[in-house]
């Protein structure tokens, strides 16, 4: 889960938007609210980042395991991710990491003194759930466009290599752009 910041900060206006339209809930300090909810996606992306990070790290400093034993190396870092992942108690499989968010969202609800609920827990919750998923929905159409981009060059760019990162990075930022997100 990458997501960019203005995509984030679209996705929690929107959420809390709808919590307090639909008058699910109130927030004593609606600014303190809103900061809280997106600490608690960011810190959601940081995580991702950080084991995906790790885990080509790791993967890097072993690629001669990987050229000895012709693993590929998009496979190596799933792998290695999965177990980091097993260790940190984050899950992968992209709903449950975001059923995952939208437990902490609604644990937050619950725990915060300055906010009133109208509604059952699990109702909120699922709210956050179908707005989360839109904002990954999104960023999963941005992250195809860009690998199909990168798979239609006459080059082939192997995944994984300083220059498809590059490449990966500077397409990702003009899909970005071109949505507004950036």
């Amino acid at each position: 889960m990458k997501l960019p910041a203005k995509l984030v900060e679209m996705v929690v206006d929107s959420l809390i938007q709808e919590l307090t339209d639909r008058h699910l809930i109130e927030a004593d300090n609606p600014e303190s609210f809103r900061e809280n909810i997106r600490n608690i996606i960011n810190t959601a992306i940081e995580e991702n980042k950080k084991l995906q990070e790790e885990a080509e790290r790791l993967v890097t400093q072993h690629m001669h395991i990987l050229e000895n034993e012709d693993i590929r190396y998009k496979a190596a870092v799933m792998k290695v991710k999965e177990k980091l992942a097993e260790e940190k108690n984050i899950h992968l499989e992209p709903e449950e990491r975001l059923n995952q968010i939208a437990n902490r969202i609604k644990k937050y609800i619950e725990t915060d003194p300055e906010v009133e609920i109208f509604e059952h827990p699990n109702y909120i919750r699922r709210v956050v759930l179908e707005k989360l998923k839109s904002m990954v929905k999104e960023e999963r159409e941005i992250d195809k466009e860009v690998r199909q981009r990168i798979r239609s060059y006459s080059k082939k760019i192997v995944e994984g290599t300083p220059e498809w990162r590059i490449l990966y990075n500077r397409i990702y930022e003009d899909a970005l752009r071109r949505r507004g997100l950036l």
